[in-house]
């Protein structure tokens, strides 16, 4: 009994000595870990910055999401009003809809703009609404006039020349819908959203709807061919920059941009002098 109370007073004096030893290490050790991790910041590439999270659910990341990045800052209205009013064969104007359209919306409409090619015709919102607040779930707006018979999240191959993109699919929400009043006015919808990873910048909702002439799966195709073929490549750029994070920053922020770096990586260079100094 006297040998095994020995042994646990030598295994309580080890863990003493071994947290005691933590313990001063731990300036070293905290200062090693943020020095590895600004080193792989200011070298990353800085197009990952710049990255867009599109997806098919409101500031939520889901497993089918894209990681992109923008040919417009969709939070900037005066940016958007640049958007091509010509995508290929189709021509586009600018639309308003009734004031109590925007009065009643939680949200702003940047752009609304209807695209027609050969008979066929698009319409197109950009919804932005900033960090805190919330759409209107698109499902609750049309449920007061209109029936949703058909609801899905639909695939569009994307990626064509754009080999920067992290995923080569995109993903976008689906809804068949008929007017309460004239079952026969049906439309198909497909929305996704898009917003910056750490940002307060808001989110931003891009709407596609169309009439239905002959059956919604024709008009979908139709939607598809567009957005693939032609809406996509306007909205999103075809190559990621090759400078480092670092360099964007002084290229960006000049000696300001340096001392920024500076401080980075000089609080952990300290905590490690000083762990070092402490022992």
């Amino acid at each position: 009994m006297t040998l095994q109370h020995g042994n646990n007073r030598s295994i309580d004096r080890w863990e003493v000595f071994r947290i005691a030893e933590i313990q001063e290490n731990l300036l070293t050790i905290l200062g090693i870990l943020l020095l590895a991790g600004v080193l792989i910041f200011l070298l990353a590439p800085s197009g990952i910055a710049d990255y867009t999270v599109v997806g098919t659910s409101y500031w939520h990341e889901t497993k089918d999401r894209l990681l992109l990045k923008t040919a417009y800052d969709y939070n900037n209205i005066e940016e958007i009003e640049n958007f091509p009013t010509e995508l290929g064969g189709w021509r586009g104007y600018d639309f308003r809809y009734p004031d109590s359209v925007y009065e009643t919306l939680n949200a702003s409409i940047i752009l609304s703009r209807s695209y027609s090619a050969h008979g066929d015709l698009i319409w197109m919102d950009i919804i932005n609404s900033k960090k805190g607040a919330s759409f209107h779930d698109p499902k609750i707006c049309y449920g007061h006039s209109w029936n949703i018979v058909n609801e899905s999240i639909e695939t569009f191959h994307v990626t064509g020349n754009q080999t920067h993109l992290t995923f080569s699919e995109m993903h976008a929400n689906r809804l068949d819908i008929t007017n309460k009043k004239d079952p026969d006015t049906r439309q198909v919808v497909l929305y996704w959203f898009m917003f910056k990873r750490f940002s307060d910048e808001g989110v931003s909702m891009i709407r596609l709807s169309a009439p239905v002439r002959t059956d919604p799966e024709t008009t979908f195709a139709t939607m598809k061919g567009f957005l693939e073929d032609e809406l996509f490549a306007a909205m999103y750029e075809g190559e990621a920059e090759g400078t480092t994070v670092a360099e964007r920053m002084i290229e960006k922020r000049g000696v300001f941009g340096a001392f920024i770096i500076g401080i980075l990586i000089l609080v952990p260079v300290c905590l490690i002098f000083f762990g070092w100094v402490k022992k």
